[in-house]
């Protein structure tokens, strides 16, 4: 695959979720590539939120880890780390047949395009506010629809409803240890709370 093909396979992914899924574990990447890319999702991330609190700075208080970008990508990376971990294990225990690196690969190519929505939407929001704010709605919704799909082809359940399980199971895991991370990297109790 060349960075070329990436846009197509953007596309591909929105108009069949199941088959890209499929593309995407078939290549075999291996853990050691997919952190790579995590950790550059991360930092990506961490730089997209810092430019959207400069153009749009909040009155609302943020925690401490917020407005630190290093901070904010340490705890992505690691919440993302424990994300897949955990939806790799309760896929597991429902009977799933993933590997991690099958997890993986689907999750770390959703935080891409996460990415790349949030770089149109910020666009949006600095053109049409009232249009971005709707359109947030349909990309947060959209990228759920994605996420259940991807599970199931991850874990070959044959059940959008025990994906749906799955992820449920595995967000109340990834709030406690993420909670964790936070605490251990210097995040104060009531921020990482």
């Amino acid at each position: 695959m060349q960075v070329n093909d990436l846009p197509t396979l953007a596309m591909d992914t929105l108009r069949d979720p199941r088959a890209t899924a499929e593309r995407l574990i078939a290549m075999d990447l291996g853990l050691p590539t997919l952190w790579t890319a995590l950790a550059l999702g991360a930092v990506l991330n961490a730089l997209m939120f810092s430019v959207n609190l400069m153009l749009f700075p909040t009155t609302f208080p943020l925690p401490g880890l917020f407005s630190n970008p290093v901070l904010y990508a340490v705890a992505m990376a690691g919440g993302m780390v424990i994300t897949m971990h955990l939806l790799t294990w309760v896929g597991g225990m429902m009977g799933g047949q993933g590997r991690l690196a099958d997890v993986t690969v689907v999750m770390v190519w959703l935080q891409y395009l996460r990415l790349a929505a949030q770089a149109v939407l910020l666009v949006l929001t600095m053109l049409m506010p009232a249009l971005a704010l709707m359109a947030t709605l349909v990309v947060a919704a959209y990228s759920l629809w994605l996420l259940v799909n991807f599970l199931d082809v991850a874990h070959r359940l044959g059940s959008l409803g025990k994906s749906v399980l799955v992820l449920v199971f595995s967000v109340v895991g990834v709030t406690i240890g993420l909670s964790f991370l936070m605490m251990l990297i210097g995040v104060p109790a009531t921020e990482a709370s």
